[in-house]
């Protein structure tokens, strides 16, 4: 009976133990401290072997490694040019097909007009050239003509000064004195008739006919004589000296004309020939001005020069101003001139022209492989080589790249223009010590790496050196051996 009543009183005093210590525990300050408490550890990471790849991702257009830039680069038209017709942008064509055709109304009216204008030319010139003939054989001549009109007037001066002058004024005095003789005549004749009708028998009738006719014989002679004297004194007086001064200035005419003739007669040939020789010059440019224009006529049906793909506009890096061209290209759209409006574009081969950040120069190389994914077709991984990877920055921070994509045959759906980026692989250890890189500190303005190594008493601050680093793990070259725990946060 005793046993049951001991553990009854120990059961109790646990219990009221127990009430006890909860109730003091509520009232108490400062929670009580367990077992597990004074005894928790800090996390802790494991150093482990383990393969390390370092990748660096470019993004990058998809270019032909063989285009054709079409643009009209006219010789002499230049007028507006007016789209008839035009290939669809990512249409495909054969070598010699026609890709853009320009209306062609107006060159055609101008080269009627410029064929006209070379056979009025042509004309022209043939009529110049026998003008310039004519003239050449006719200059020897000409000059010799003024010669001869020279030397003639001089003559006249000198044979009018020195024989007929005198000779004027002798005949005209041997004339009045002739007429004054036939006067003298005619009175004596008078005066005889007179005698004879006084001794004979005739007629008072006869006698006066005869008498008045002779009268009037004298009367004549007497007026001519009045009118010689006057018409000498007057050809003395007025006309003599008028024909010397005629002569003279015929002379002096003739001399200006030969002098004239002979300055003027050899500049009129040379300028005819140099006219001939302008209007030469004028059919030649003609001539040429019609050859660009049947050039140009020609090139405004622009045909494929190559198989391939039509890109409306030109490419910028791969980048295309399509939409602003393919508006031009509309029928009765304009273009300009020198203005790249389509690119005939090989489809195949192709390459890959990517931007580089100035940070991962030191990690790329030429030569080096990779793969790349076009942005469309993310299941295809195409192998890529860096082929070429300029050190001149093309904008700052930024530098140019050309990576060669092997495309299958098999692969259709690629074409230039597209994106795509590529991956490539610049460091790999496949047995590499490596360790979480939030458990890697350093100081800042120090390069010294270091780490927490776990141990029994209190953890030790050790300097490690660290190697590549590849998502959330940092290589480990020096200070660390695998299966070393070390803390993953300062302690």
């Amino acid at each position: 009976m005793k046993r049951p009543v001991f553990w009854l009183s120990i059961a109790c005093c646990v219990v009221f133990g127990t009430f006890w210590a909860l109730r003091t525990a509520a009232y108490s300050e400062e929670p009580p401290r367990t077992a597990s408490s004074e005894t928790a550890k800090p996390a802790t990471v494991k150093v482990e072997a383990g393969p390390i790849v370092v990748e660096t991702t470019l993004k990058g257009t998809i270019e032909a490694e063989n285009v054709t830039e079409l643009f009209l680069d006219l010789k002499s038209w230049t007028e507006p040019l007016i789209v008839k017709s035009a290939a669809a942008h990512g249409s495909r064509v054969k070598k010699g097909d026609i890709v853009l055709e320009l209306d062609t109304v107006k060159i055609d009216q101008t080269l009627h007009e410029v064929r006209v204008e070379r056979e009025l030319a042509d004309i022209s010139l043939r009529l110049a050239k026998e003008e310039f003939s004519i003239l050449d054989q006719s200059l020897p001549m000409n000059l010799a003509e003024a010669d001869r009109e020279k030397q003639v007037a001089e003559e006249n001066l000198k044979r009018y000064a020195e024989v007929e002058r005198d000779h004027e004024k002798k005949s005209g005095e041997f004339m009045m004195k002739s007429a004054a003789n036939w006067l003298e005549y005619a009175r004596e004749e008078l005066k005889q008739l007179k005698k004879m009708y006084r001794d004979k028998d005739l007629t008072e009738e006869t006698e006066e006919i005869i008498l008045k006719r002779q009268q009037n014989e004298i009367e004549q002679f007497e007026f001519m004589i009045e009118s010689m004297r006057l018409h000498l004194e007057r050809d003395e007086a007025l006309e003599q000296p008028r024909r010397g001064q005629a002569m003279k200035d015929a002379v002096q005419k003739q001399t200006l004309a030969w002098q004239k003739a002979q300055s003027s007669l050899p500049l009129e040939l040379h300028q005819k020939k140099l006219a001939l020789q302008k209007q030469e010059i004028e059919r030649a440019k003609t001539e040429e001005r019609l050859e660009h224009l049947k050039v140009d006529r020609a090139a405004m049906i622009v045909h494929a020069p190559s198989d391939g793909i039509v890109y409306h506009g030109q490419s910028d890096r791969g980048h295309w101003n399509s939409a602003t061209v393919s508006t031009q290209l509309r029928h009765n759209g304009t273009i300009q001139l020198k203005e790249i409006v389509m690119t005939i574009v090989s489809a195949r081969p192709v390459f890959l022209r990517a931007d580089v950040e100035e940070k991962d120069l030191h990690a790329l190389k030429e030569g080096l492989e990779g793969h790349a994914v076009p942005v469309g077709f993310p299941s295809l991984k195409l192998v890529a080589h860096l082929k070429h990877l300029s050190l001149v920055p093309r904008t700052a921070g930024s530098f140019e790249s050309q990576i060669a994509v092997d495309i299958p045959d098999t692969v259709e759906t690629i074409f230039p223009g597209m994106a795509a980026n590529v991956k490539f692989i610049t460091y790999r250890q496949d047995n590499a010590l490596q360790v979480a890189s939030s458990a890697i500190f350093h100081d800042e303005g120090s390069d010294v790496h270091y780490v927490f190594v776990a141990g029994e008493g209190k953890p030790v601050k050790t300097s490690v050196e660290v190697g590549k680093a590849s998502g959330e793990k940092t290589e480990i070259l020096k200070g660390l051996q695998a299966g070393t725990e070390i803390l993953a946060a300062k302690p």
